[in-house]
């Protein structure tokens, strides 16, 4: 998984919001299962997020999950920058675990709230905007399950009939077994 969080912010009530922009091919806001599967992106950037400003994210894990070169020399205008910031950095892994140092004792809250903004690509108009309610357990169980697929834990599992779209991109469309037994629809977007 990999994605960008779009913006942090604090609310007129002074909390930290994420907001996240969803932009649409058609002037229509997503059904029930494209924003289920937009509230899991953002609640999981909340737990990343929360994890990084309270110590929870170590160097160590950040180094492996990206399979980065920690040893790896900085070149001479990242160091330059660095001195002038009052650091003094070598190698990649100096700066990965400044940074954890940084967000762990820096003084960011976790985040409060999550807002899913969807606009029209066609004009920008904005359609509407969902409040996301974070349950952390019921996140873990979600992510839990897709990383067990990953980790070949579990068997591949054909989409609900409601998420039958998801077909149309898929990449393994055309071999997929549950597809065939639900005779979906092989047109894919180009």
């Amino acid at each position: 998984m990999v994605g960008v969080i779009d913006e942090l912010g604090y609310s007129s009530i002074g909390e930290l919001e994420l907001r996240e922009l969803k932009t649409r091919a058609t002037p229509t806001l997503p059904r029930l299962a494209q924003r289920r599967t937009h509230e899991l992106q953002v609640c999981t950037y909340k737990l990343l997020f929360d994890g990084m400003v309270s110590g929870v994210l170590q160097s160590e894990y950040l180094i492996q999950i990206l399979n980065l070169r920690p040893e790896q020399e900085l070149g001479p205008q990242v160091k330059e920058n660095a001195i002038q910031c009052g650091l003094t950095v070598s190698t990649l892994k100096d700066i990965i675990e400044l940074t954890c140092l940084n967000l762990t004792f820096s003084e960011l809250p976790k985040i409060d709230s999550l807002k899913l903004e969807y606009c029209y690509q066609g004009d920008g108009t904005f359609l509407g905007c969902d409040m996301v309610n974070f349950k952390e357990e019921n996140v873990m169980e979600q992510v839990t399950f897709y990383l067990s697929f990953w980790k070949g834990q579990r068997e591949i599992q054909g989409v609900d009939i409601e998420d039958v779209w998801k077909c149309r991109m898929c990449d393994y469309s055309n071999i997929c077994k549950w597809r065939k037994q639900h005779r979906t629809p092989t047109k894919r977007f180009k």
